[in-house]
């Protein structure tokens, strides 16, 4: 069963009293398209997506996950494939650059494009996106991430937008929500990944902690490096480093 929550049920005692020790409940609905109350889901360490539900239409799901797969910068593999397309000429002869940027909708544009009509970016949801950076957190930031090509290939003229993600940072976290990339021609078959690891380096170096990548048990996240933490052990990290500033922020 899925339990509702609101902003009310989000005090620091509750968390800390009924919804953090109770493992057997992950998942809690909202009918609440309210930036506030993400923002203060996400601050607790719930993720955040949404669902049509039959009955009650577009709902808020937020999970707080029973473990969490979590990358720690020491621990970031990169594998064969993706080195050949990190080396120097391969990024300089393509124009290889990674973008962070303030104004998510073409990420979000890009995304319901590679997921479909059918994946959990319902309409509600993507308006509430929109809304997000004009929350009065500051310690929350809705970030995109945008892996271009900026030089033609093989006789093509103009950039193009290859790969990227959706993801939030808080303090010194950043939590990715998903992700696009090209499948429709070879030559950026692994780019994915490449923007994966351009982006936790860039992270390690602006002085961020971790990278929560939800779910712990999807081998690209293994794959990249990331171990799966316990809820308990993650919180402990989750609500220290929240609080936290990085050296340089994410822009």
């Amino acid at each position: 069963m899925i339990l509702p929550i609101s902003l009310a049920d989000l005090r620091e005692d509750r968390l800390r009293e009924h919804y953090y020790p109770n493992l057997v409940q992950t998942h809690y609905w909202s009918r609440s398209w309210d930036p506030d109350t993400y923002v203060a889901l996400a601050r607790a360490g719930f993720i955040s997506i949404s669902h049509r539900h039959p009955e009650l239409g577009g709902v808020l799901v937020a999970e707080l996950q029973s473990a969490y797969a979590v990358l720690d910068w020491v621990d970031l593999h990169i594998s064969r494939h993706v080195r050949r397309r990190s080396r120097p000429d391969r990024i300089q002869g393509d124009g290889i650059e990674l973008r962070i940027v303030d104004d998510c909708e073409r990420v979000i544009e890009h995304l319901v494009a590679y997921h479909g009509p059918d994946s959990w970016l319902i309409p509600p949801y993507r308006a509430l996106l929109r809304e997000l950076p004009a929350t009065g957190d500051p310690g929350f930031a809705l970030r995109g991430t945008e892996l271009w090509a900026t030089k033609g290939m093989r006789g093509t003229t103009g950039e193009r937008l290859i790969a990227g993600e959706l993801g939030y940072t808080i303090g010194q976290t950043y939590t990715s929500l998903s992700g696009f990339c090209t499948t429709s021609d070879r030559h950026w078959r692994h780019y994915g990944t490449l923007q994966m690891v351009l982006l936790a380096e860039r992270l390690r170096d602006r002085g961020y902690a971790f990278w929560n990548l939800g779910h712990p048990h999807m081998p690209y996240k293994q794959a990249l490096g990331a171990r799966v933490v316990p809820r308990g052990r993650f919180l402990a990290r989750w609500l220290a480093a929240r609080d936290l500033e990085p050296t340089s922020p994410l822009d």
